[in-house]
């Protein structure tokens, strides 16, 4: 270290895998025509960068077509297929293909909100509610889960137009807090099937017009042709929550549905403030077992800071990385190298959660969902220039930064 500073970065060099497409691995494209055609109405405009808009479905899928048992179907069984936020199925092959109801959501929600896994129209598996967080990270210890919201399901509704100020913590203790009255978030459709109101936020947004992708390509349309086709009627009134994202504890408003649950974040950027849960992922977790994790995708080398020196703090320094992918990647393994290398940090057992930022730095300290620290103290990056290289764990290099 010597005289130096942050924002020296001549060069930013980023060597993708997968060819550039930003696709992990296990990726799957859409498993027939029905699928790829209600696939591409609503994520087709955002996989193409046509908008900026929240995932109903995610990137791609996550299984290839699989059968699950079904009583009323012509073989007891019928196909789906497993989306980050939900799974697609077809319950009945001879209903009229250009139907939106051809296709269904899964009523994956009610299934782990309830614990009960559903074989027939009327025949059930008994489970136990799942104890998965709704929303946020995985391994926050504090936020609701769907087990929580199976405690919920008989509370009455809110009045119409009561402004939204309940915080619900893991216990299904829901607390007022008048100071989220300034989100502006109201009580608006009662829903008398289920006897539960959708908050204003969400009922906006499913009842919202945008670009869409059909047989006439690209056109501004209603995102759903019919309000309750992705999420199904809501199971639970909307309520606050304090939950983890990326390790930052973060106010989120979220919602359950038959279908899908719903989440808004104010902080979000636009497009992004409302979106829903990755509910496929967490129901195929809880039925079937884990999802193997990618072990490779879009993560990048952002910044080095490699002279700490005016901060007080000689083994400070500090590497950035971001995982740009929708998906999360397991760096178990991956090592991060200087230009000599005059060293090597391998990470340890460690989830890169999607859009999430991580610093690597210099040293020790304590491990957490953002901070990762080498235990060498010496001085590490040169402050006359040095190259941050990141490879996988077999060895394939991802990303590099030069500066």
């Amino acid at each position: 270290m010597g005289e130096g500073s942050r924002g020296r970065r001549i060069i930013s060099l980023v060597v993708l895998v997968l060819a550039l497409s930003g696709t992990p691995a296990l990726a799957v494209s859409p498993a027939n025509e029905p699928f790829e055609r209600t696939w591409a109405r609503t994520d087709q405009p955002v996989a193409e960068g046509q908008i900026n808009r929240t995932w109903m479905w995610g990137p791609a899928a996550f299984t290839e077509l699989m059968n699950e048992p079904y009583g009323e179907t012509p073989e007891a069984a019928r196909g789906v297929q497993y989306f980050d936020k939900s799974r697609m199925e077809i319950t009945d092959p001879t209903s009229d293909p250009n139907s939106i109801w051809h296709v269904t959501n899964g009523l994956l929600v009610v299934e782990m909100v309830t614990g009960r896994i559903q074989t027939g129209a009327v025949s059930f598996e008994d489970a136990e509610p799942a104890m998965v967080n709704v929303a946020g990270d995985a391994g926050d210890p504090n936020g609701p889960t769907y087990t929580t919201m199976h405690q919920l399901l008989e509370q009455a509704p809110h009045d119409a137009g009561q402004t939204i100020t309940s915080r619900l913590d893991r216990a299904a203790q829901a607390t007022d807090d008048p100071g989220l009255a300034v989100h502006g978030v109201t009580a608006a459709e009662l829903v008398p099937e289920t006897n539960h109101r959708v908050a204003s936020i969400f009922w906006d947004f499913m009842i919202s017009d945008g670009l869409v992708y059909g047989f006439d390509g690209y056109t501004e349309d209603r995102l759903f042709q019919n309000p309750f086709y992705a999420t199904g009627f809501p199971i639970s009134e909307a309520y606050w929550a304090t939950i983890q994202v990326a390790g930052t504890s973060t106010d989120v408003l979220l919602q359950c549905f038959e279908r899908r649950c719903l989440t808004y974040t104010p902080g979000n950027d636009d497009g992004w403030q409302v979106e829903a849960g990755n509910v496929g992922r967490h129901y195929y977790e809880w039925r079937h077992g884990s999802v193997q994790i990618p072990t490779s995708g879009d993560v990048r080398v952002t910044d080095v800071f490699f002279d700490p020196v005016d901060e007080g703090d000689r083994s400070g320094e500090y590497v950035t990385i971001q995982n740009f992918d929708p998906y999360p990647v397991d760096l178990t393994g991956w090592t991060l190298t200087d230009e000599g290398p005059r060293a090597t940090y391998v990470v340890p057992p460690f989830v890169f959660q999607p859009g999430a930022s991580l610093r690597i730095y210099n040293c020790t300290g304590a491990d957490t969902l953002t901070e990762l620290y080498t235990g060498r103290c010496s001085a590490w990056w040169n402050n006359d220039g040095d190259i941050a290289s990141l490879f996988t764990a077999t060895g394939t290099l991802v990303s590099q930064y030069e500066y």
